[in-house]
């Protein structure tokens, strides 16, 4: 289906330039949205109703063990929309409480939340605008759900964001932290029970503590005025899960690698987390305080502060994130499977003067529902030819055509080298310009191929996933640091380590992780580099590489298998996923 912007959503952009970046000393762009209208009751601090109230014993229970108060809802626009019917009683958070006079005073104060607000409002506006003809032409629907369909979308463009002050979890289970968490709830009076509304998602805005130590504190992220970018991020979220509904849970995320932006992980989830972390980078630099010589001073958590710049600079391309710089860049299903490098892709059209009303734009195409970035472009281009020229320039520019062309990696590090050759005084300035005019012409030659056939993931490798268990018994008490590590961290009682690796995207540090020898590891990275992209079954391509014997051996610890991510009951994992997964990583970045 294809939908079109209306008229009063349109907002009007000077087109400039090309790319977000590319104006000298313009002013970043921190805000996204056209909307002047004011957001005020936009956000509403709650908190999780617990189970037994009435019942003395029962409601102590409930109360100290924090066990949430579960229930169905049966409104049909709700059980369009949510992941299923059920949902969590919430009610107005303590009046006194910290949450409600300091946090909630602060984000809805805040100018980039109250954008993300406003974005969000949107978001709501163009699915109810988008969806309302085909809902009226459903035949599956009575008039009566109809009505009640139609009703649902138009109430929730003006619905509050539910923020919750305390943890929807039983207290027995860890904070879920500043997450993002797809379960309905259903706001009531505190005293009668009344119901206020119904959401299909929540916030929650809450601390993360490990082995006794404050991982992420709301406190300091309010006072070093960070927070807003933390349900910035999380809204985002939020809004993606608006546009897709029910699908949303068939964006499928099969890496066990956790997240982060330079981690390469999987085409679904760098496409989430992608599009999340492109706000941090937008509303970022309204932060005065996000400087690094600050960033100790005012205790700014380390993921915030230096994801942002390299996000804007789309310097996460790069084959590695840390060491000197040689030229060498991600492969090109690495590209896609690096939230890093879909931000920068998302930062960059949404942030385009090129483009009008980008946002509102990646709104009516999420409404197709792709299910990672590269669906997203095509569908994007399909629906709004009149971008396709910025949008492919923003993609091909940023990645340096490796998604498109399987000896454009070689000829950017060629170039490259010739680039740094020159600041470092190396050869002279006409030999330099003479290797920039090369490359820039065999770019230029790509990119009108692309315009004219459309093969801009043509260097995209396909998923070659395979998955193994790790026998913790089995390892000896001599072995490597990386061994006594999983030994360290599952304990003598957890058996296996699980894990689920993509040959095609694997790098010899996860090779390594997992086992195997350095030489091995580097063998398998190269013998990919040199083919561009494996085709087939992966265990039994990594037996070729290795050799039958050496393979044996690991695979009596490792146990591996070809992993088919295809499978819809890899998918049916979404509902257990969906409280661990939208919670920023952030123990694993604190390691």
């Amino acid at each position: 289906m294809k939908f079109r912007l209306k008229d009063a959503f349109v907002v009007l952009l000077t087109a400039s330039t090309l790319f977000s970046g590319t104006a000298f000393g313009r002013a970043p762009v921190t805000t996204l949205s056209g909307d002047q209208n004011p957001v005020d009751g936009a956000m509403v601090m709650m908190q999780p109703v617990t189970v037994g109230k009435g019942n003395i014993i029962g409601g102590f229970l409930g109360k100290t063990l924090n066990i949430p108060k579960q229930i169905k809802i049966d409104d049909a626009g709700f059980l369009v929309f949510g992941l299923s019917a059920d949902a969590l009683q919430v009610t107005p958070s303590d009046a006194k409480g910290y949450h409600k006079i300091t946090v909630l005073p602060y984000l809805t104060g805040s100018q980039e939340m109250k954008d993300s607000l406003k974005l969000r409002r949107t978001a709501r506006q163009i699915r109810f605008q988008a969806l309302k003809d085909a809902i009226n032409k459903a035949e599956a629907l009575s008039a009566e759900q109809k009505k009640s369909v139609l009703n649902f979308l138009s109430q929730s463009v003006g619905s509050p964001c539910v923020v919750m002050a305390k943890s929807p979890l039983p207290a027995f289970m860890p904070s879920p932290g500043p997450c993002m968490i797809p379960l309905g709830a259903e706001m009531v009076e505190n005293k009668t029970g009344k119901r206020l509304g119904i959401e299909t998602s929540m916030i929650c805005v809450l601390d993360i503590e490990s082995e006794g130590k404050k991982i992420f504190s709301v406190d300091d992220a309010l006072k070093n005025d960070t927070l807003d970018l933390v349900v910035a991020h999380e809204n985002a979220h939020a809004i993606m899960f608006d546009m897709y509904g029910k699908l949303f849970q068939k964006i499928q995320r099969t890496s066990s690698n956790g997240h982060d932006a330079p981690i390469i992980t999987d085409v679904g989830l760098a496409y989430v987390e992608g599009w999340a972390e492109a706000f941090e980078a937008v509303y970022g630099p309204a932060n005065p305080k996000l400087a690094e010589k600050d960033r100790s001073k005012y205790n700014i958590s380390e993921f915030l502060y230096a994801r942002q710049d390299p996000i804007r600079r789309d310097r996460y391309v790069w084959a590695s994130n840390t060491g000197k710089k040689t030229g060498a860049i991600k492969n090109g299903l690495q590209l896609m499977s690096t939230e890093g490098v879909i931000a920068g892709h998302f930062y960059d059209i949404l942030t385009s003067r090129a483009i009008n009303a980008p946002f509102e734009k990646c709104m009516q195409t999420m409404l197709t529902s792709p299910m990672n970035f590269m669906e997203f472009v095509q569908n994007f281009v399909k629906l709004f030819p009149e971008d396709k020229k910025v949008v492919y320039r923003i993609l091909l520019e940023n990645s340096h055509y490796v998604t498109m062309h399987e000896n454009a990696a070689e000829s950017y590090k060629n170039f490259y080298g010739f680039k740094v050759a020159y600041t470092q005084k190396k050869i002279s300035k006409a030999d330099f310009d003479s290797a920039k005019t090369q490359y820039k012409a065999y770019t230029e030659g790509l990119f009108a191929e692309a315009m004219k056939t459309d093969n801009i993931f043509a260097n995209v490798g396909p998923q070659l996933w395979f998955a193994g268990k790790i026998n913790l018994s089995q390892l000896k008490k001599d072995a490597g640091e990386v061994k006594k590590y999983f030994a360290a961290a599952f304990g003598k009682k957890d058996q296996y380590y699980e894990f689920r690796l993509d040959l095609n995207t694997a790098t010899a540090d996860m090779f390594r992780m997992i086992g195997f020898a350095e030489t091995d590891a580097a063998k398998l990275v190269k013998t990919r580099d040199e083919k561009g992209f494996f085709k087939g079954n992966p265990v039994t391509l990594i037996k070729g590489i290795v050799g039958e014997e050496r393979f044996a051996k690991y695979n009596a610890v490792l146990n591996l298998t070809q992993y088919d991510h295809t499978k819809s009951d890899v998918v049916a994992q979404y509902k257990e996923q969906s409280l661990a997964l939208w919670p920023e990583d952030i123990a694993r970045l604190s390691r």
